[in-house]
């Protein structure tokens, strides 16, 4: 095996490679990326969960294929100057790396032993535009829960809603988000589908790093499969059953609040510098045309910051919420203003954009003071 590729070719490429492999593999494979050189330049790396496969140009000289250690090949790239010219070769056991006088010797593993995964059926095919999936992507992962012990909202809920609507939710028991689009074409037959938080985060950067304007997504029960331009991402799906989220979200919420969204953010995040107890929270005041956010702890002392807003309500209503909760949802609503609607101080609140073409909405649960 031997050929060349330029540096700025390679490296976003390795770069989606390390990030999907693990640092402690059960097997040394694993840790590898697999080089398969025939038309052009064939980067391979899995978790076994996971799989990713990108085409990169180069200039073949000898076709063939082997596996090196992927963190060690990424760092060796990340180093070089950006317009460096990178020649490879294999020699035995070794696949020898050159560029100008700089010269590396990197182990090998056999090809053959390299694990792939099994597409498997995937009759689901559709296509979308990278900025929808990014879009539904974005306004969602953020409630996904960090924790591996709820393994049944460990990441977004793909599906055709009751509007048949493509609609992604992701909640952590305490706030919900929910993102709808109309359904691209050929994706109104899809399977309910939980996409993995590890497989959303690795996703996210290749629609990131996008230089296409659509990507090809096929489903089954149990995989799915994005393909971006050079990019082929493959993954396992959560398998289990998505709680119906339909019921967490309030009817009737008649405390009705409209905001400036900057504002608040700015006011919200002013005031919690008082908020460093164990529950981090921030009080919300509402009166007539009038919000007080405060905060207090026995260490900080207290902060109060007042706010003029639009509300319908002529009494008092105070709800208190943690910080950071309320900060993530504020931020993910789109559009100058946003309105909170409330009903009682520890019941659900929805929280979405005023805009009339909004697609997201969120619900945030109160904490009890």
């Amino acid at each position: 095996m031997e050929f060349s590729v330029f540096r700025q070719d390679l490296i976003r490429a390795l770069g989606h490679m390390q990030s999907i492999v693990e640092k402690r593999a059960s097997l040394p494979i694993l840790v590898n990326v697999k080089i398969e050189v025939a038309d052009d330049l064939i980067l391979s790396a899995t978790n076994v969960d996971l799989e990713l496969v990108e085409h990169v140009a180069a200039d073949i000289t000898l076709a063939g294929k082997t596996t090196v250690p992927v963190q060690m090949l990424y760092d060796i790239v990340r180093k070089l100057p950006d317009d460096a010219e990178i020649s490879f070769k294999q020699s035995g056991d070794k696949l020898v790396v050159s560029s100008g006088r700089a010269v590396f010797q990197l182990p090998t593993l056999p090809a053959e032993n390299f694990p792939a995964m099994a597409g498997g059926n995937l009759s689901t095919k559709f296509q979308m535009t990278t900025g929808d999936l990014a879009h539904l992507i974005n306004q969602t992962k953020f409630a996904i829960p960090t924790d591996d012990v709820r393994y049944h909202l460990g990441g977004i809920y793909f599906h055709i809603g009751d509007d048949e609507k493509l609609t992604a939710v992701a909640t952590d028991a305490q706030r919900m988000a929910l993102c709808a689009i109309n359904a691209p074409e050929g994706s109104k037959t899809m399977p309910s589908v939980i996409l993995p938080r590890r497989v959303i985060g690795e996703l996210s950067k290749l629609l990131e790093d996008a230089t296409v304007d659509d990507v090809l997504i096929e489903l089954s029960d149990t995989k799915a499969r994005f393909t971006i331009g050079s990019a082929t991402l493959t993954s396992k799906l959560v398998d289990a059953q998505y709680p119906n989220y339909r019921v967490v979200i309030p009817k009737g919420n008649d405390k009705i609040a409209i905001l400036d969204r900057k504002q608040f953010i700015n006011a919200v995040d002013l005031v919690s510098v008082a908020s460093v107890d164990k529950t981090k929270s921030v009080q919300l005041a509402f009166s007539m045309n009038k919000l007080v956010i405060s905060a207090s702890s026995q260490d900080a002392g207290t902060a109060t910051q007042e706010l003029d807003v639009e509300y319908n309500g002529d009494a008092t209503f105070t709800i208190n919420f943690n910080v950071k909760f309320l900060l993530d949802v504020a931020g993910q609503a789109e559009g100058e203003k946003f309105q909170m609607e409330m009903q009682e101080s520890l019941s659900p609140t929805i929280i979405k954009s005023t805009d009339k073409d909004t697609d997201a909405l969120f619900v945030l649960m109160p904490m009890r003071m």
